[in-house]
C-alpha cells in the first residue's frame, strides 16, 4: 500500500462557484487529478468563486496545483469575478498556515485564514 493515492475530496458546485477541497493529498500523478477541476474552474462562466481549502497534508506537486488554480481564478477576477479564499489550519500548525501565506503571496490574491 505504499504507492497508493491518497485523493482529497472535491467539491464543485458550478451554480454557486463554492470548490471545496478538503482531506489529504499526496499522489503520483497529481496533475492528472487536479488538471480537470482547473479546467472546469476556467470554463465557469459565474460571477463569483469562494474556494475553501482544508487540506490536512499535501506535497508540493499538489501545491504547484494549487498554484495553477490560483492563476485561473486570478484570471476570472481580472474579468469581474468575486473571489472568496479560505485557508484552513489546525489550530496552532504555524508551518501549515505559512504554507497558505506562500501561495497568497504568489498568487496576488488575498485568502481568508480560518481555524478548526
Amino acid at each position: 500500500m505504499e504507492n497508493e493515492d491518497i485523493i482529497p475530496n472535491v467539491r464543485f458546485n458550478q451554480s454557486t462557484g463554492l470548490l471545496k477541497i478538503e482531506g489529504r493529498s499526496l499522489m503520483r500523478d497529481v496533475q492528472d487529478f487536479y488538471l480537470p477541476i482547473i479546467d472546469q474552474v476556467k470554463k465557469t462562466t459565474i460571477p463569483t468563486f469562494i474556494v475553501e481549502l482544508k487540506l490536512e497534508h499535501f506535497d508540493t506537486g499538489t501545491m504547484k496545483c494549487l498554484y495553477q488554480l490560483m492563476i485561473v481564478l486570478k484570471e476570472k477576477q481580472s474579468m469581474g469575478a468575486m473571489l472568496m479564499i479560505r485557508w484552513f489550519s489546525e489550530d496552532g500548525d504555524e508551518d501549515h498556515k505559512e504554507l497558505g501565506e506562500d501561495l497568497e503571496s504568489r498568487s496576488g490574491i488575498p485568502f481568508q485564514y480560518k481555524y478548526y
